[in-house]
Order: structure tokens, then C-alpha cells, then sequence
């Protein structure tokens, strides 16, 4: 094995090398064999280019005049044919021969058994090559082997001491997939040992990028808001009279289920893969499905009417994107790159790549698809095959969002270097200007406001005792009370009185009306966050320096605040969560202060130090009365005028331009759906009914007639399709295949999504 696994660039790709691992090693039957330093060589035909060698299964080059070695190479040629079986019997004849390829060739021999679903016999030639051969370069590889062999068997992983760190490494990742909470003790066990700073990091690597199947609500926010734009956000807690609209909010959490409104105003939002989407004037935006299964973001929206703008990088292998119109669905695959602009009309819907972009529409050859051309579908079907060239009519558009994405870009490239990060984190752009970062090893990099130091060294001057408690009465993070007026001050150091990813479910109250039973969310002041909240409180984690907590910087995205329970005798508490904390397993940071929680009316949360000898219970989730996060208070607007625009134009016309013909939008406050108007004869005569908006497959809307919760599956028209199953959790789980690219779609159908939950 060796370095032929490529383990970390195996892992960089999402994969681990096991339970295939001779197929990940590039040992399938493609005819792909390893030399003895773990090169791949070209099949059975190949030579190293030297007179008189042959190919071996190791690549080996050894001189060809002997029995042995021509028996071995035969063993080579079965193996890279796939006949087991002759491999075993040539192989194990090679290795009664005692001579210089025995302990290859039991290497291969136990490689051959283990494909024919022998596990013991291969486990025992394993354990013959150690005993015979004990300073044999095969050994490891034999080491990876049975990792493999355990795995695929169902017996429990093991770490070997005495193994090389490629082989821990790659028994790491198959124990993950065993035995979880062992695999992360395991992994701390690494971290905390006298390893090699390379098994550390590798190890480290793993726990940063190690999901579970669980499926959270996607991180998703309003980074920016000009003008008017409005939301709506589904039926408020305790109310049973609809849905309202309310007054967006920059950094404004997303969740399945809800709706965005322009009219004149404008929007930036911000997915999880840090991609960020742009809404133009007099537009109408729903979230149908945003979740994420194992770190795969999955998202669907609906551009009922109007313009947005997609920058779209998905950054993981799986993960799409989908738009839909009534016309017609745009898909995204990772790897490609989406900069285009895209108009919905009630009967069409048109496409203008932008510069930089990687797009893929179907029925239009990749050349043509270039920037400034408009593409036209009408019900999923292109209409204008020869593409009409943009007349700039949303030039002034085009050109603000095109400096909103380079001054983004340039932020977070700038940002992602001084954070050692390799991919972007929502959130992380926002963050230039405003701290610094340091090495803080063995954990990595850290970050922390530009003026901490000078606020740690005041703090550190305050009396111990005016340094206590905040109210989160007025929901802000730092908030401390005066000990002179006991009314409440900003602190003098966010981040010495606290961190900025107090649990949301203390930020906001529920006050219920003891004659109604009816439940409100009441704030006593606006919510107080800084720019940086979104990054360091949706990734990455915590470790104590100095006197205040400091962010260490991860990709690992968050969907629970980063914080672990504790409960010390009545005293319940939360920590940050540390970078080294495993589940199950006391929590790092506790040694250090923690936030201790009280009261019913306003919350209170004071920082202190647990008692070394009380028994500590570290909680599986938060206690009950803390566990669930009210939406954060808006003010109410009225229901928005909407309406679509009708695009008229004969098909393929180069000439099509947008008429004053309007078609209504109507909002059904009780269903929560956007309807039209539509014609219906009864008895007779015509009759006006508003029904909800479709298009072609069925589903534009997370409350529309396909979004019920059943399951569904998503084509591609001419892109190879994938299915997202419902299941249980904020917006449904499932898995999300198809190519790489992205499409307009005429194939579409209904995809499983619930109402969401509390977005984390």
C-alpha cells in the first residue's frame, strides 16, 4: 500500500479506502497494478521499460530467468484478470518455495481469498507473512487488507500499535462507519498522544470532515437587504388565522417553507456551500427544500416571477441545486460553476450566462452558451435555438451584482489564506477587517476580534465580582448588568463576559397569553450581532485563551449551536465545544468557566467554574425548556402586490420582449401558497378561481400540490437524474445523485419537504 492509497487525497475526495480498497487503490480488474513504492503501472501488458523484466502484481521489476518469477508473474496476469481462484493456487505455490517473492506473493495470495469472500484463509496468510517475514515491506499492505477484511466481514475495526499511519488512518475511517463514538475516542486517544505530527493532522483532517447521516436544516441567511423585501415564514407559533408578512432582515436565517418578496428593493442570499443568489425588483422567491444529509447540501427554490442571479459553486460531490419556474427547472451539479442571470416569466423562463461560469443547458451545444446570450424554454422545452443576444436592459443589474461577487470573492480567498482554510465557509467574508488570526497548534488556526487584547487586559483590571452575570432578557449575547443602576450595559468584552453562539433558544422567550393559551415571541430590544457571528457560529469551534474563548477555524459546518449541556447538581450550564470533544466524552472546556443558566421570566446566564469534586452530567441535548428557538422577532408589513409578467414573442424570435400583459399573484394566507387566476366553467358559465402556481412537472412551491411530504425524484433533461427521499428531520432526507452539470429541465417532478424546523 504505502503511499499508492493516496489516503488524504482519498479522503479530500469524500471516500475512504475501505471496504474496496484494492479498488481504491487502483487494483480492480481495469488491469491497474502498485510497484513496490506504490506506483500504478499500466496493466497486464506493461513493462518498466527494461529488458528482460516483467510485470508483477507489486510492479516489481525482478529478473525473469527463474521458475519463481515466472510463476509469480502468472499470479500477476490472473490477478489483474480477475481469476481469483488461479491467483490463490499460483500464489500459494510461489510461497511454499520459501524463496525472494514468498512474502509477495502471500501478500497476493491473501488479496485473491479476500476477493473470493474468504476471509479466514486470508487473514491467516496475513498472519503467516508477519510470522515468517517480519521486516517484509508486504506487511502493511497486509495491514490494510484486513482492515478491509473486518469491515466487509462485520467484525470490530482494530488499531494496531505497531501499525504504519497510513494503515491507523485508514482504520479510523472504516471504525467510523462501525462504531462511531469509538472511532472518536479513538481519534482524541491520536490527538492527545505522542503520534506523528502527520497521524495528527491526518486524524484531525478526518474528525473535521466527518458528517453523520442525520439530516439537519442547511444553513442558509439573507446577507444583504436594500429596499423592500419582505418574508414570509409560515404561520407564528400560537396563532390560527395564517400566515404573515413581515420586514426582512439582513442575516436573517432561511428555512424550508419560507417566501421572499421584492418590490422595490433587493436581496443577497447566502447557502450553505457559501454560494450566494441575488433578487431583483418585483420578485418572488420560495424555499422548497433546504437540508443537508451527511454533509451534502441539497436545495430547491421556486422563482415564481421576476430576476435572480445565480452564483452557484457547489463544493462537494452530490450536492445540487435546483430552480424552478413555471416554465421550466434549472439544475446544478457539483463540480460545474452557475453565474447566470435567470428571469421568470408565466409562460417562459430565460437564461443569460454570465461571465466566469461553467453552464449547462440542455438542448444548447457548450460553445454557444456564452456570456450575454439569453436563452429561452417555454413548458420545459427551448424555444429559442439560436439564443438571443442580451440588449442590456439589465445592464445596471448585471453590473451591481457583478461588484457585490468581487468584492465577496476577493474577502473570502483573503480570509480563507489567513484561516488555512481550503474551501469557503458561509459567513467567513464577512469577517475581514474585524479580528485577527493566530497559530494556536495543535488545533490549528484562531481567530479572534481585532481588539481583544485590549479588552482582555480591562477585564482583567474589573473586580472579579462586576465581571459576573448578563441578561439575556434583552437577547443580546453581552449584555451584563450595571452593579450600580442593575440595569443592563453592553459589556466591555464580548468575548471575556461570553462567546457570540449563545443557544438561540435563550435569545428569544415565549410568553403565553393566560386567557388565550396563545403563545408570542417577545423581545424586550433588538437582536445584537456582530459580522462575524454567522461564520464562527456555523463552523469551526471553541478553545479558551487567555481570558476569553477564541474561534478555531474548520469547515465543519454546524447545525446545532456549538455548545455542550452540562448539569452540576441543580446548576444547569453550557461550554463551547472544543475541538478535541467527542460524543459521549466529558467536555473539554468544561475545566474552564462555563455559562451557567437560570430564571423563567428574562433568562440569566453567568459565567462560572464548576466544582472539581461535584459529580458532572454532561446532557445528550439541551434541557426541554431551552431546546427549542423561537423565530427572531420582525416587524409586520403588509401582503406584497405581486404579479407575473408575460413574455410575448413568436418561438425562436430574436425579437421577444416583455409586454405589459400581467398575470396576479395572489398569497393565501390559511395554505400558505402563491395562486393565480385561472378560468373554470361551471354550469355554463366562466368562472374566475385562484389555484396554486405550477409549472409542467407539477412543483414550483414547498407548499405547492407536489411538496405534500411525499417523495419524488428530480431528472435533468438529458442529464443523468437522481432521487431525494423523504425522511424524518427538518426537510426530509434522501440521497441526490446525477452528472455534472447543470440543465434546464423539462423531466422534473415532485421532491419530498416538510414545513422545516428550527433552523440551527
Amino acid at each position: 500500500m504505502r503511499s499508492g492509497c493516496g489516503i488524504l487525497a482519498t479522503l479530500l475526495a469524500g471516500a475512504v479506502c475501505v471496504p474496496a480498497w484494492a479498488v481504491a487503490c487502483g487494483l480492480s480488474g481495469g488491469g491497474l497494478g502498485l510497484d513496490g513504492q506504490g506506483q500504478a503501472f499500466a496493466g497486464p501488458g506493461a513493462t518498466a521499460g527494461m529488458e528482460g523484466i516483467a510485470p508483477t502484481a507489486a510492479g516489481t521489476a525482478v529478473p525473469s530467468d527463474t521458475a519463481e518469477t515466472s510463476r509469480f508473474a502468472e499470479g500477476t496476469k490472473a490477478i489483474d484478470a480477475n481469476h481469483w481462484a488461479d491467483a490463490v493456487k499460483i500464489f500459494t505455490e510461489v510461497a511454499n518455495q520459501h524463496g525472494d517473492h514468498a512474502d509477495g506473493a502471500l501478500y497476493w495470495k491473501a488479496y485473491a481469498e479476500n476477493k473470493l469472500g474468504e476471509a479466514k484463509p486470508a487473514q491467516a496468510a496475513c498472519a503467516e507473512l508477519r510470522k515468517d517475514y517480519p521486516k517484509s515491506r508486504w506487511i502493511e499492505d497486509c495491514g490494510a487488507l484486513e482492515v478491509e477484511v473486518r469491515a466487509r466481514t462485520g467484525k470490530p475495526v482494530e488499531i494496531d500499535p505497531g501499525a504504519s499511519d497510513d494503515v491507523k488512518l485508514l482504520a479510523l475511517n472504516a471504525m467510523l462507519k462501525q462504531d462511531e463514538p469509538r472511532a472518536l475516542a479513538e481519534i482524541q486517544a491520536i490527538l492527545n498522544g505522542d503520534g506523528s505530527e502527520k497521524l495528527k493532522k491526518e486524524a484531525q483532517f478526518i474528525l473535521g470532515k466527518h458528517y453523520s447521516n442525520v439530516t439537519y436544516a442547511q444553513i442558509v441567511r439573507i446577507r444583504f437587504v436594500e429596499g423592500d423585501v419582505r418574508i414570509q415564514r409560515g404561520e407564528p407559533a400560537g396563532k390560527t388565522n395564517g400566515a404573515i408578512w413581515e420586514k426582512a432582515e439582513a442575516d436573517l436565517p432561511l428555512e424550508t417553507g419560507f417566501s421572499l418578496a421584492t418590490g422595490a428593493g433587493r436581496a443577497e442570499i447566502e447557502l450553505e456551500d457559501a454560494s450566494t443568489l441575488y433578487l431583483g425588483e418585483n420578485s418572488v422567491l420560495t424555499f422548497n427544500d433546504l437540508h443537508e444529509t451527511a454533509g451534502i447540501p441539497y436545495s430547491d427554490l421556486g422563482l415564481l416571477a421576476g430576476t435572480v442571479s445565480l452564483h452557484v459553486h457547489p463544493y462537494v460531490g452530490g450536492e445540487k441545486f435546483i430552480l424552478r419556474t413555471p416554465s421550466a427547472d434549472l439544475v446544478a451539479h457539483y463540480p460545474d460553476k452557475t453565474y447566470a442571470r435567470v428571469e421568470s416569466f408565466a409562460d417562459a423562463m430565460t437564461v443569460t450566462p454570465l461571465k466566469d461560469g461553467d453552464l449547462r443547458l440542455t438542448g444548447v451545444p457548450r460553445d454557444a452558451a456564452v456570456p450575454g446570450r439569453t436563452w429561452t424554454w417555454t413548458q420545459g422545452q427551448l424555444v429559442d435555438r439560436a439564443g438571443a443576444v442580451d440588449a442590456g436592459t439589465l445592464s445596471s443589474w448585471d453590473a451591481w451584482v457583478d461588484e457585490r461577487i468581487t468584492q465577496r470573492d476577493a474577502a473570502m480567498a483573503a480570509m480563507m489564506e489567513k484561516a488555512g482554510l481550503t474551501e469557503p465557509i458561509p459567513g467567513l467574508a464577512d469577517m475581514q477587517g474585524r479580528g485577527k488570526f493566530f497559530d494556536c497548534a495543535p488545533y490549528g488556526t484562531c481567530w479572534e476580534p481585532a481588539d481583544a487584547a485590549q479588552q482582555d487586559e480591562e477585564a482583567a483590571l474589573r473586580p472579579r465580582n462586576q465581571r459576573g452575570g448578563f441578561q439575556l432578557a434583552a437577547y443580546q449575547p453581552g449584555i451584563q448588568e450595571s452593579p450600580a443602576t442593575g440595569t443592563g450595559q453592553r459589556a466591555t468584552s464580548a468575548f471575556d463576559e461570553t462567546f457570540p453562539c449563545t443557544p438561540l433558544a435563550l435569545r428569544y422567550r415565549m410568553v403565553k397569553d393566560p386567557g388565550t393559551g396563545r403563545q408570542t415571541v417577545m423581545a424586550e430590544a433588538n437582536v445584537q450581532s456582530e459580522p462575524y457571528d454567522w461564520a464562527v457560529c456555523h463552523a469551526g469551534s471553541w478553545i479558551r485563551h487567555r481570558r476569553h474563548y477564541v474561534w478555531v477555524a474548520g469547515t465543519k459546518r454546524r447545525h446545532v449551536d456549538p455548545v455542550r449541556w452540562v448539569r452540576s447538581g441543580r446548576q444547569i450550564a453550557f461550554t463551547p465545544l472544543h475541538p478535541f470533544d467527542v460524543k459521549g466524552q466529558p467536555a473539554i472546556n468544561a475545566r474552564h468557566e462555563v455559562f451557567a443558566v437560570t430564571g423563567k421570566g428574562p433568562f440569566e446566564v453567568r459565567p462560572v467554574k464548576l466544582e472539581p469534586n461535584s459529580p458532572i452530567e454532561y446532557l445528550k441535548e439541551a434541557p426541554r425548556e431551552y431546546r427549542t428557538a423561537a423565530l427572531r422577532p420582525l416587524t409586520r408589513a403588509e401582503a406584497p402586490h405581486m404579479e407575473a409578467r408575460m413574455l410575448h414573442g413568436a418561438p425562436g424570435s430574436k425579437e421577444a420582449t416583455t409586454a405589459r400583459a400581467t398575470i396576479p399573484i395572489h398569497f393565501d394566507a390559511k395554505t400558505q401558497t402563491f395562486q393565480v387566476p385561472k378560468e373554470e366553467m361551471h354550469g355554463g358559465k366562466s368562472t374566475t378561481v385562484f389555484a396554486p402556481m405550477t409549472n409542467h412537472s407539477g412543483s414550483l412551491q414547498a407548499r405547492g400540490p407536489s411538496f405534500s411530504g411525499s417523495s419524488g425524484s428530480h431528472g435533468s433533461g438529458g442529464s443523468a437524474g437522481g432521487t431525494h427521499a423523504g425522511g424524518s428531520g427538518s426537510s426530509g432526507g434522501g440521497s441526490h445523485g446525477g452528472g455534472s452539470s447543470s440543465s434546464a429541465s423539462s423531466s422534473s417532478s415532485g421532491a419530498a419537504a416538510s414545513s422545516g424546523g428550527s433552523h440551527h
